[in-house]
Protein backbone atom coordinates (compact mmCIF):
# COMPACT_ATOMS: atom_id res chain seq x y z
CA UNK A 1 0.00 0.00 0.00
CA UNK A 2 0.95 3.52 -0.61
CA UNK A 3 2.31 5.51 2.29
CA UNK A 4 -0.17 7.86 3.78
CA UNK A 5 0.51 11.49 4.45
CA UNK A 6 0.42 11.92 8.68
CA UNK A 7 -1.35 14.68 9.68
CA UNK A 8 -2.21 14.88 13.18
CA UNK A 9 -1.15 18.00 15.16
CA UNK A 10 1.58 15.41 16.72
CA UNK A 11 3.25 15.64 13.01
CA UNK A 12 2.22 19.11 12.65
CA UNK A 13 4.53 21.35 14.39
CA UNK A 14 7.05 23.17 12.19
CA UNK A 15 8.41 26.63 13.30
CA UNK A 16 10.08 29.12 11.84
CA UNK A 17 9.19 31.48 8.44
CA UNK A 18 12.53 30.71 6.20
CA UNK A 19 12.78 27.61 3.75
CA UNK A 20 14.94 24.93 4.40
CA UNK A 21 14.91 21.40 6.15
CA UNK A 22 12.82 20.56 9.07
CA UNK A 23 13.87 19.75 12.33
CA UNK A 24 10.85 20.32 14.77
CA UNK A 25 13.29 22.12 17.50
CA UNK A 26 14.89 24.64 15.69
CA UNK A 27 13.23 27.97 14.76
CA UNK A 28 13.81 28.81 10.68
CA UNK A 29 13.70 25.72 9.51
CA UNK A 30 9.56 25.35 7.66
CA UNK A 31 9.71 23.58 4.50
CA UNK A 32 7.24 24.03 1.56
CA UNK A 33 6.09 20.41 -0.08
CA UNK A 34 8.44 20.25 -2.56
CA UNK A 35 11.29 21.25 -1.03
CA UNK A 36 10.37 18.30 1.46
CA UNK A 37 10.53 16.06 -1.80
CA UNK A 38 12.83 17.18 -3.64
CA UNK A 39 15.53 16.90 -0.26
CA UNK A 40 13.84 13.69 0.07
CA UNK A 41 14.99 12.21 -3.53
CA UNK A 42 18.40 14.08 -2.76
CA UNK A 43 19.07 11.93 -0.51
CA UNK A 44 18.06 8.82 -1.97
CA UNK A 45 20.39 9.65 -5.09
CA UNK A 46 23.29 10.92 -3.19
CA UNK A 47 22.81 7.33 -0.73
CA UNK A 48 22.65 5.83 -4.25
CA UNK A 49 19.12 4.25 -2.59
CA UNK A 50 18.47 5.57 -6.28
CA UNK A 51 21.42 3.84 -8.24
CA UNK A 52 22.10 5.66 -11.61
CA UNK A 53 20.14 4.84 -14.46
CA UNK A 54 17.29 4.64 -11.78
CA UNK A 55 13.86 5.92 -13.72
CA UNK A 56 11.54 8.25 -11.51
CA UNK A 57 8.31 9.61 -12.78
CA UNK A 58 6.15 12.12 -10.95
CA UNK A 59 2.77 9.93 -10.73
CA UNK A 60 4.54 6.55 -9.10
CA UNK A 61 6.41 8.98 -6.51
CA UNK A 62 2.99 10.85 -5.70
CA UNK A 63 1.24 7.76 -4.92
CA UNK A 64 3.89 6.35 -2.54
CA UNK A 65 4.32 9.78 -0.53
CA UNK A 66 0.32 10.21 -0.33
CA UNK A 67 0.72 14.01 -2.29
CA UNK A 68 -0.51 15.56 -5.18
CA UNK A 69 1.60 15.30 -8.51
CA UNK A 70 2.82 19.02 -8.78
CA UNK A 71 5.06 19.35 -5.51
CA UNK A 72 6.76 15.95 -7.11
CA UNK A 73 6.65 17.33 -10.38
CA UNK A 74 8.62 20.61 -8.76
CA UNK A 75 10.49 18.51 -7.01
CA UNK A 76 11.63 16.60 -10.26
CA UNK A 77 12.27 20.19 -12.13
CA UNK A 78 14.72 21.56 -9.31
CA UNK A 79 16.46 18.33 -9.33
CA UNK A 80 16.75 18.20 -13.06
CA UNK A 81 17.67 22.03 -13.19
CA UNK A 82 21.01 20.63 -10.91
CA UNK A 83 21.73 18.29 -12.82
CA UNK A 84 21.10 15.36 -10.50
CA UNK A 85 18.64 13.53 -12.99
CA UNK A 86 18.17 13.98 -16.51
CA UNK A 87 15.07 13.96 -19.07
CA UNK A 88 14.01 10.29 -20.23
CA UNK A 89 13.04 9.69 -24.05
CA UNK A 90 9.77 9.10 -22.63
CA UNK A 91 8.13 10.31 -19.86
CA UNK A 92 10.14 11.24 -16.41
CA UNK A 93 13.88 11.54 -15.57
CA UNK A 94 16.73 8.98 -15.19
CA UNK A 95 19.68 9.49 -12.25
CA UNK A 96 22.34 10.15 -13.53
CA UNK A 97 23.91 9.08 -16.88
CA UNK A 98 23.80 5.30 -16.76
CA UNK A 99 21.49 3.46 -18.74
CA UNK A 100 17.66 3.61 -17.90
CA UNK A 101 17.25 0.91 -14.94
CA UNK A 102 13.26 0.43 -14.58
CA UNK A 103 12.08 0.31 -10.88
CA UNK A 104 9.36 -1.80 -9.25
CA UNK A 105 6.40 -0.28 -7.46
CA UNK A 106 6.78 -2.58 -4.30
CA UNK A 107 10.81 -1.65 -4.39
CA UNK A 108 9.93 2.38 -5.09
CA UNK A 109 7.70 2.10 -1.92
CA UNK A 110 10.51 0.08 0.53
CA UNK A 111 12.77 2.87 -0.02
CA UNK A 112 10.32 6.03 -0.04
CA UNK A 113 8.05 4.74 2.92
CA UNK A 114 10.60 5.06 5.69
CA UNK A 115 10.55 9.17 6.04
CA UNK A 116 6.56 9.40 4.85
CA UNK A 117 6.03 11.04 8.46
CA UNK A 118 8.88 13.83 7.70
CA UNK A 119 6.96 14.67 4.46
CA UNK A 120 3.55 14.23 6.25
CA UNK A 121 4.80 17.23 8.75
CA UNK A 122 5.44 19.93 5.18
CA UNK A 123 2.24 17.82 3.71
CA UNK A 124 -0.09 18.85 6.51
CA UNK A 125 1.26 22.58 6.76
CA UNK A 126 0.69 23.15 3.08
CA UNK A 127 -2.24 21.85 3.33
CA UNK A 128 -3.68 24.35 6.29
CA UNK A 129 -1.74 26.70 4.15
CA UNK A 130 -4.11 26.24 0.90
CA UNK A 131 -7.46 26.48 3.31
CA UNK A 132 -6.65 29.86 4.83
CA UNK A 133 -4.92 31.23 1.87
CA UNK A 134 -8.67 30.89 -0.16
CA UNK A 135 -10.42 32.27 2.77
CA UNK A 136 -8.09 35.21 3.11
CA UNK A 137 -8.68 35.89 -0.64
CA UNK A 138 -12.11 35.70 -1.19
CA UNK A 139 -12.41 38.35 2.04
CA UNK A 140 -10.23 40.65 0.66
CA UNK A 141 -13.65 42.52 -1.27
CA UNK A 142 -15.13 42.70 1.26
CA UNK A 143 -13.62 44.49 4.24
CA UNK A 144 -11.34 44.35 6.44
CA UNK A 145 -10.87 41.30 8.78
CA UNK A 146 -8.54 40.53 12.22
CA UNK A 147 -7.28 37.11 12.06
CA UNK A 148 -7.15 35.24 15.27
CA UNK A 149 -3.93 33.43 15.24
CA UNK A 150 -5.25 30.69 18.37
CA UNK A 151 -8.75 30.17 16.49
CA UNK A 152 -6.92 29.51 13.73
CA UNK A 153 -5.07 26.52 15.19
CA UNK A 154 -8.21 25.07 16.96
CA UNK A 155 -10.15 25.26 13.73
CA UNK A 156 -8.02 23.16 11.81
CA UNK A 157 -6.91 21.31 14.29
CA UNK A 158 -3.56 22.14 14.15
CA UNK A 159 -0.60 23.61 16.87
CA UNK A 160 -0.28 27.49 17.38
CA UNK A 161 3.04 27.23 15.45
CA UNK A 162 1.39 25.24 12.31
CA UNK A 163 -1.28 28.20 12.43
CA UNK A 164 1.64 30.55 13.16
CA UNK A 165 3.90 29.80 10.23
CA UNK A 166 0.95 29.76 7.81
CA UNK A 167 0.33 33.65 8.65
CA UNK A 168 3.84 34.37 8.34
CA UNK A 169 3.93 32.80 4.66
CA UNK A 170 0.82 35.18 3.71
CA UNK A 171 2.10 38.02 5.27
CA UNK A 172 5.01 37.28 2.92
CA UNK A 173 3.22 37.27 -0.21
CA UNK A 174 1.49 40.46 1.06
CA UNK A 175 -2.19 38.81 1.54
CA UNK A 176 -1.92 39.64 4.95
CA UNK A 177 -0.21 42.19 7.38
CA UNK A 178 0.48 42.78 11.25
CA UNK A 179 -0.35 46.03 12.48
CA UNK A 180 1.46 47.89 15.64
CA UNK A 181 -0.66 45.86 18.17
CA UNK A 182 0.67 42.81 15.89
CA UNK A 183 -2.51 41.35 15.34
CA UNK A 184 -2.85 39.70 11.87
CA UNK A 185 -4.49 41.51 9.67
CA UNK A 186 -6.18 41.18 6.00
CA UNK A 187 -6.75 44.33 4.12
CA UNK A 188 -9.47 45.17 1.94
CA UNK A 189 -8.41 45.55 -1.80
CA UNK A 190 -8.40 48.33 -3.21
CA UNK A 191 -8.46 50.17 -7.12
CA UNK A 192 -4.87 51.01 -6.29
CA UNK A 193 -3.57 48.07 -5.06
CA UNK A 194 -5.22 45.99 -8.42
CA UNK A 195 -2.81 49.12 -10.26
CA UNK A 196 0.40 49.03 -8.62
CA UNK A 197 0.28 45.36 -8.69
CA UNK A 198 -0.28 44.79 -12.09
CA UNK A 199 2.06 47.49 -13.32
CA UNK A 200 4.78 45.21 -11.28
CA UNK A 201 3.23 42.41 -13.19
CA UNK A 202 4.14 44.40 -16.84
CA UNK A 203 7.82 44.86 -15.66
CA UNK A 204 8.23 41.14 -14.13
CA UNK A 205 6.34 38.72 -16.07
CA UNK A 206 7.41 38.80 -19.62
CA UNK A 207 11.06 39.68 -18.52
CA UNK A 208 10.53 36.17 -16.47
CA UNK A 209 8.99 34.53 -19.85
CA UNK A 210 12.21 35.33 -21.69
CA UNK A 211 14.18 33.86 -19.16
CA UNK A 212 12.00 30.32 -19.04
CA UNK A 213 11.11 30.51 -22.35
CA UNK A 214 13.64 27.90 -24.37
CA UNK A 215 13.73 25.25 -21.16
CA UNK A 216 9.84 24.81 -21.10
CA UNK A 217 9.15 21.32 -21.69
CA UNK A 218 7.76 21.47 -25.78
CA UNK A 219 5.20 18.27 -24.90
CA UNK A 220 4.09 20.39 -21.68
CA UNK A 221 3.53 23.50 -23.94
CA UNK A 222 1.65 21.38 -26.49
CA UNK A 223 -0.74 19.41 -24.01
CA UNK A 224 -1.66 23.33 -22.59
CA UNK A 225 -2.62 24.46 -26.18
CA UNK A 226 -4.29 21.60 -26.80
CA UNK A 227 -6.66 22.26 -23.66
CA UNK A 228 -6.66 26.42 -24.48
CA UNK A 229 -7.66 25.53 -27.67
CA UNK A 230 -10.88 22.96 -26.40
CA UNK A 231 -11.31 25.08 -23.49
CA UNK A 232 -12.00 27.95 -26.28
CA UNK A 233 -14.13 25.57 -28.61
CA UNK A 234 -16.74 25.10 -25.74
CA UNK A 235 -16.68 28.24 -24.07
CA UNK A 236 -18.34 29.24 -22.24
CA UNK A 237 -19.64 25.86 -21.28
CA UNK A 238 -16.00 24.12 -20.37
CA UNK A 239 -16.73 26.40 -16.98
CA UNK A 240 -14.67 28.00 -14.48
CA UNK A 241 -12.28 25.07 -13.13
CA UNK A 242 -11.00 24.68 -16.63
CA UNK A 243 -10.05 27.98 -17.08
CA UNK A 244 -8.40 28.53 -13.70
CA UNK A 245 -6.33 25.73 -14.32
CA UNK A 246 -4.95 27.17 -17.64
CA UNK A 247 -4.36 30.23 -15.74
CA UNK A 248 -2.69 28.39 -12.94
CA UNK A 249 -0.34 26.68 -15.71
CA UNK A 250 -0.08 29.94 -17.72
CA UNK A 251 1.25 32.61 -14.85
CA UNK A 252 2.53 29.54 -12.23
CA UNK A 253 3.82 26.85 -13.29
CA UNK A 254 5.24 29.03 -16.31
CA UNK A 255 7.78 30.64 -14.32
CA UNK A 256 8.47 27.05 -12.14
CA UNK A 257 12.17 27.09 -13.59
CA UNK A 258 13.52 30.46 -13.39
CA UNK A 259 16.49 30.60 -11.89
CA UNK A 260 16.24 33.86 -10.29
CA UNK A 261 14.76 33.62 -6.98
CA UNK A 262 14.14 37.35 -5.94
CA UNK A 263 12.41 37.31 -9.14
CA UNK A 264 10.44 34.55 -8.81
CA UNK A 265 9.70 35.35 -5.34
CA UNK A 266 8.02 39.17 -6.38
CA UNK A 267 6.04 37.53 -9.17
CA UNK A 268 4.08 35.69 -6.72
CA UNK A 269 3.72 38.48 -4.19
CA UNK A 270 2.08 40.89 -7.03
CA UNK A 271 -0.03 38.21 -8.49
CA UNK A 272 -2.88 39.60 -6.25
CA UNK A 273 -4.99 40.48 -9.50
CA UNK A 274 -5.62 37.03 -10.56
CA UNK A 275 -7.85 37.04 -7.21
CA UNK A 276 -10.56 39.08 -8.69
CA UNK A 277 -11.24 37.01 -11.67
CA UNK A 278 -11.39 33.70 -9.24
CA UNK A 279 -13.96 35.33 -7.26
CA UNK A 280 -15.94 37.09 -9.77
CA UNK A 281 -16.42 33.85 -11.72
CA UNK A 282 -17.98 32.03 -8.03
CA UNK A 283 -20.79 34.65 -8.11
CA UNK A 284 -21.18 35.42 -12.44
CA UNK A 285 -20.88 33.48 -15.99
CA UNK A 286 -17.46 33.45 -17.32
CA UNK A 287 -19.02 35.30 -20.59
CA UNK A 288 -15.97 38.11 -20.51
CA UNK A 289 -13.04 35.36 -20.33
CA UNK A 290 -13.25 35.30 -24.04
CA UNK A 291 -10.67 37.36 -24.72
CA UNK A 292 -8.20 36.10 -22.87
CA UNK A 293 -8.59 32.77 -23.51
CA UNK A 294 -7.49 33.58 -27.11
CA UNK A 295 -4.32 35.91 -25.90
CA UNK A 296 -3.41 32.60 -23.77
CA UNK A 297 -3.51 30.80 -27.17
CA UNK A 298 -1.11 33.06 -28.67
CA UNK A 299 1.33 33.59 -26.36
CA UNK A 300 1.44 29.48 -26.11
CA UNK A 301 1.85 29.36 -30.06
CA UNK A 302 4.52 31.58 -30.21
CA UNK A 303 6.41 30.16 -27.41
CA UNK A 304 6.10 26.81 -29.36
CA UNK A 305 7.34 28.28 -32.68
CA UNK A 306 10.30 30.12 -30.68
CA UNK A 307 8.85 33.42 -31.09
CA UNK A 308 9.94 34.79 -27.85
CA UNK A 309 10.00 38.41 -28.42
CA UNK A 310 6.15 38.00 -29.68
CA UNK A 311 4.94 36.31 -26.63
CA UNK A 312 6.19 38.57 -24.21
CA UNK A 313 5.02 41.82 -26.25
CA UNK A 314 1.25 39.60 -26.04
CA UNK A 315 1.61 39.03 -22.21
CA UNK A 316 2.46 42.78 -21.82
CA UNK A 317 -0.51 43.70 -23.51
CA UNK A 318 -2.31 40.88 -21.64
CA UNK A 319 -1.77 42.46 -18.29
CA UNK A 320 -2.26 46.22 -19.80
CA UNK A 321 -5.44 45.06 -21.11
CA UNK A 322 -7.14 43.10 -17.91
CA UNK A 323 -6.92 46.50 -15.84
CA UNK A 324 -10.08 47.87 -16.90
CA UNK A 325 -11.56 44.84 -16.78
CA UNK A 326 -10.50 43.71 -13.12
CA UNK A 327 -11.27 47.28 -11.56
CA UNK A 328 -14.77 46.83 -12.77
CA UNK A 329 -15.37 43.38 -11.33
CA UNK A 330 -13.30 44.02 -8.23
CA UNK A 331 -16.31 47.31 -8.01
CA UNK A 332 -19.27 44.51 -8.78
CA UNK A 333 -17.76 42.62 -6.20
CA UNK A 334 -17.43 45.32 -3.46
CA UNK A 335 -21.08 45.74 -3.79
CA UNK A 336 -22.30 42.35 -2.93
CA UNK A 337 -23.10 41.09 0.68
CA UNK A 338 -19.44 39.50 2.04
CA UNK A 339 -19.19 35.41 2.28
CA UNK A 340 -19.60 33.49 5.50
CA UNK A 341 -16.58 34.10 7.30
CA UNK A 342 -14.31 31.52 8.88
CA UNK A 343 -14.51 31.53 12.97
CA UNK A 344 -11.23 32.62 13.05
CA UNK A 345 -11.91 36.15 11.12
CA UNK A 346 -13.19 39.02 12.75
CA UNK A 347 -14.48 42.02 10.50
CA UNK A 348 -13.14 45.35 11.79
CA UNK A 349 -14.46 47.29 9.17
Amino acid sequence: MPSKIVTSEKNADIDGSAPGKRHPANAGTASFLYRSIRDLLAEKIETQRFPPGTILKEGSIAVQLGVSRAPVRRALTMLYDEGAIRAADGQGYIVGTATPVPMSTRRLHEILVSQSDDIGRSATWERIYAEVSNVVMSSMPFGTYRIQEEELGHYHQVSRTVAREVLWRLMDRRLIEKNRKSHWIIGQMTASDIRETLEMRQLLEPRALGHVAHSLDHEWLGQLATRIAEAIEAFPEGGKAALEDIEADMFTTMYARLRNARMLSSIERNQISLIVPRLFRQHFPIRDDLPAMKEYAQIVHHLRTGSVEVAQVLLTNHIVRIEQLTLARLRVLSELSPPQSAPYLIAIH
